[in-house]
């Protein structure tokens, strides 16, 4: 039944902690209240509601629910990470500032963008079902889990004023029916703050294409500048602890100084290691699983055991996987990124904690060509112990 299976998934998504406490319903739709977050005296935001009607034949009586939520306006974009390994909106990692120039800088090397200024985008934060059948223990206001508790977004407002960047959040006062948008942090800045350059089409299909099966037309590419970017943390297997990170260094040619090439690779959070293989005259080289092989445990313990695979690191000192390479006053070498040679020979396999218990786990490189942007995805994982298999 919708309606009951509505019920279920609304009390799972309350806030941990939360209660749905006794007192009057507040009557709903509420009417709409436009919110200056950036204290210009021109509106930024919305919060507004909508009804959504259902018709099930299965349950008469239950008409569809009363949603409460927040819009943008004109001129208001909200920032949102947008690599391959995190599509997400973007929230502070420090509430309590708002560094400018780190957004400027994360912006700059395509890691963050912002939405789009001129449509609306929006945030269902709460629900209530409506009609007939519905009764007073069930009538109420409930999360739709889409509330972002707890986190601080960022956004940005350009309007005849000025630009501003504020951080703010999303709160749900008890008993639920209201929405409230809290102000944390306002900064004024220059007019075209975050703007971002186009993005490059390295290649075009022809304008009439072969209609073979699964032909696709070429999308822009993004390309990254050369440089070296903030840290991008990933996420591998959604457990709200970060377990790699995504890093740049300037790798010198002669070791000190000078010309080099900017690298771009992976590196390990405390909690990950990767799995390495002892190769010839005892160098270890990063362990591949390929699609259809399988890492059995006896595999792994027998090879611990005989000192032929090694988890790194051991010691907690950070490792560094190259994946891409660009040029830095390098005029014989070609312009432009590179991938390593072993960046895409299969899938590299970690271990890391997922609530208090070991997992083993193959790494995916993701990457749209050779713009300089790529990402990891965990592509499998199982607890420690079984059998992982790369499909």
């Amino acid at each position: 039944m919708i309606l009951r299976s509505f019920l279920i998934n609304a009390v799972l998504s309350l806030p941990a902690g939360a209660q749905q406490v006794a007192g009057p319903i507040i009557p709903g739709p509420p009417p709409d209240e436009y919110m200056d977050v950036t204290g210009d005296g021109i509106a930024d935001l919305l919060i507004t509601s909508r009804t959504v009607h259902i018709s099930d034949p299965q349950q008469p009586g239950f008409n569809g629910l009363y949603k409460l939520g927040v819009r943008t306006l004109s001129g208001t974009a909200v920032l949102m990470w947008n690599t391959p390994s995190n599509q997400r909106w973007y929230s502070l990692e420090d509430s309590t500032r708002l560094d400018t120039g780190l957004l400027a800088a994360r912006i700059h090397y395509k890691q963050l963008s912002w939405t789009d200024e001129d449509n609306p985008t929006e945030f269902w934060l709460l629900e209530r079902p409506f009609g007939p059948s519905v009764t007073k223990d069930q009538d109420g206001w409930y999360g739709t889990g889409d509330h972002h508790d707890g986190r601080t977004m960022v956004l940005r407002s350009a309007n005849e004023r000025g630009t501003s960047v504020a951080a703010f959040t999303f709160e749900l006062p008890f008993p639920y029916g209201r929405v409230m948008v809290r102000t944390k942090h306002v900064v004024r800045v220059p007019n075209g703050y975050g703007e971002e350059g186009d993005l490059i089409v390295l290649k075009r299909e022809p304008e009439e294409p072969p209609f073979d099966f699964g032909h696709e037309l070429a999308g822009p590419q993004v390309m990254v500048p050369p440089g070296i970017p903030p840290d991008e943390r990933v996420n591998l297997n959604g457990d709200e602890i970060d377990d790699l990170l995504i890093i740049g260094q300037l790798e010198p040619v002669n070791g000190i100084g000078g010309p080099g090439h900017f690298v771009r690779g992976l590196s390990t959070l405390p909690g990950t290691m990767l799995l390495m293989t002892r190769e010839r005259w005892g160098v270890l080289g990063y362990f591949r699983l390929r699609e259809g092989e399988v890492l059995t445990p006896e595999h792994l313990a027998n090879g611990l055991a005989a000192n032929l695979l090694v988890w790194v690191p051991t010691d907690g000192e950070p490792i560094f996987v190259p994946m891409m390479l660009h040029p830095f006053e390098l005029p014989n070498e070609p312009p432009g990124w590179s991938f390593d040679a072993d960046a895409f020979d299969g899938a590299l396999v970690y271990r890391t904690m997922e609530y208090d218990r070991p997992i083993i786990g193959a790494l995916e490189i993701i990457s749209d060509g050779t713009g300089g942007q790529f990402g990891v995805r965990a592509q499998t994982w199982v607890e420690e112990g079984q059998v992982l298999e790369l499909r």
